[in-house]
């Protein structure tokens, strides 16, 4: 891991008080009213700075920005020293605060780390708060937005960005290709993403990656980028295999599996139609820098696609192979289980992620909202892509198709979602390169998962 970089800001408001004297007129010849009893003065909030880490890059700073100087205007007592930490192992550097007695009150964690953090006693259970909160009304928020916040039935923090994971395609690329725009409402199967890949991958030469004579060492354009990480399950089950069954076995072995996971790598490694590490590329490939057609991507990039000045782009379901399939989740602000100010750490973590705050995450696209009253906000919204598109989201999220991982043992990963990760790296590193293929690796690989899900121990 790169050494951290960090950044403190305070963000401090001062709040005064005002104290106003009433006089009162006497009419003439009146006796004079006796004094009224002098007011207490209110009684003045003590200044109250809660440490805050954050993890991302600057748009998720600029938001989160966005709502503390939004909550300082009705909180003008709550300061907040900011640290934050870009790339992917921001759980790292949270253990080695809390090791060093530094850790934050409050952080912005990620999906794959609340259960982890949650077993090693780090984080806070919320229900309490929620039980104690006025505003909280359960059935104002859609179900399944706490799944990847739950364990041993209560939730350890509160959703901040995410919901659904779709498909997204830049319109202007299509049009470059005369192709017609893919329905948001028709399910492509996995031979027919596969063959309009093809047809909007393009070398440095224009050569499509239909043409015997593609070089895929000189990709100009890719044509479908598979999300492999967060992702990577919803290929899985539309292939008929499971992740987690609800005995904690995993089972990986499968004909069914072993096949999802080889198609995945050979997007890149036969079809070109996606990158892979066996042909690297100068360039980043995003369907934010305009070089990829189509890209599985999640709700918390939508604003980010737009401020990267992709005006035109649309959505539609994840391909399928036997099982339409899809999936989503949600990442959340927790609260330290060591922190002084564990309430108003509450009352600011629902702020953002239940209340006002939310509004601004809608608004930036960051979150398909939790709270239902907010879903005519989100798809109406005058940012691309249009509500047909974002409807897509919805769908995705609340139909029948929507899975998670470890639905059948009611545990998103049963907690160990990011230790699977650091377990699964080093195989999927070799398969994405084409060194080994799944059916290699399988059986050594369900045993070490099953090991971990029941003992949280990576062997």
């Amino acid at each position: 891991m790169g050494s951290p970089i960090s950044r403190r800001g305070f963000l401090r408001l001062s709040a005064g008080a005002a104290v106003g004297g009433l006089l009162a007129a006497c009419a003439p010849g009146a006796m004079a009213p006796a004094p009224a009893a002098e007011k207490p003065e209110a009684a003045k909030k003590e200044p109250i700075t809660l440490n805050f880490f954050n993890r991302g890059g600057e748009y998720i700073a600029k938001v989160m920005d966005m709502q503390m100087k939004l909550y300082q205007e009705s909180h003008p007592e709550i300061n907040f020293e900011i640290n934050a930490v870009p790339g992917y192992s921001h759980q790292e550097v949270l253990l080695m605060m809390f090791a060093a007695g530094t850790g934050p009150d409050i952080w912005f964690d990620a999906n794959r780390t609340t259960g982890m953090l949650t077993r090693k006693g780090l984080t806070v259970n919320l229900e309490p708060f929620l039980e104690a909160d006025p505003r909280f009304n359960e059935d104002d928020y859609i179900p399944n937005c706490w799944i990847a916040q739950t364990y041993d039935g209560a939730r350890w923090g509160l959703p901040w960005d995410s919901g659904a994971m779709v498909v997204a395609f830049n319109m202007d690329l299509f049009d470059e290709a005369g192709i017609p725009y893919p329905d948001p409402q028709k399910w492509m199967t996995w031979d027919e993403i596969i063959e309009l890949g093809k047809q909007l991958t393009i070398d440095l030469d224009g050569r499509p990656a239909t043409d015997p004579k593609f070089d895929p060492t000189r990709v100009k354009q890719y044509g479908f980028i598979a999300d492999r990480g967060h992702g990577r399950q919803t290929y899985i089950w539309s292939n008929n295999a499971e992740i987690i069954e609800a005995d904690l076995s995993c089972p990986v072995d499968t004909p069914e599996f072993i096949e999802a996971m080889n198609w995945l790598a050979d997007l890149g490694l036969k079809h070109y139609v996606g990158p892979s590490p066996a042909y690297e590329q100068a360039t980043t490939m995003d369907i934010r820098s305009k070089n990829v057609a189509i890209q599985h991507i999640g709700v918390w990039l939508l604003g980010r696609i737009n401020d990267a000045g992709v005006t035109r782009w649309g959505t539609f379901q994840v391909p399928y192979s036997k099982t339409k399939a899809s999936y989503g989740h949600y990442s959340p602000l927790c609260i330290s289980s060591k922190s002084k100010y564990k309430q108003e750490s509450y009352d600011f973590i629902s702020f953002a992620c239940l209340y006002e705050g939310e509004e601004i995450l809608v608004d930036m696209g960051m979150m398909q909202p939790i709270r239902k009253d907010l879903r005519d906000r989100f798809i109406n919204n005058p940012a691309p892509p249009e509500p047909k598109y974002r409807q897509v989201f919805y769908d995705a999220f609340e139909g029948p198709t929507f899975r998670w991982p470890g639905d059948k043992v009611g545990s998103y990963y049963n907690g160990w979602y990011q230790p699977m990760i650091d377990l699964w790296a080093p195989y999927l590193d070799s398969l994405w390169a084409g060194e080994i293929r799944w059916e290699d690796v399988a059986k050594e690989v369900r045993e070490k998962t099953e090991h971990l899900m029941r003992t949280g121990e990576v062997t």
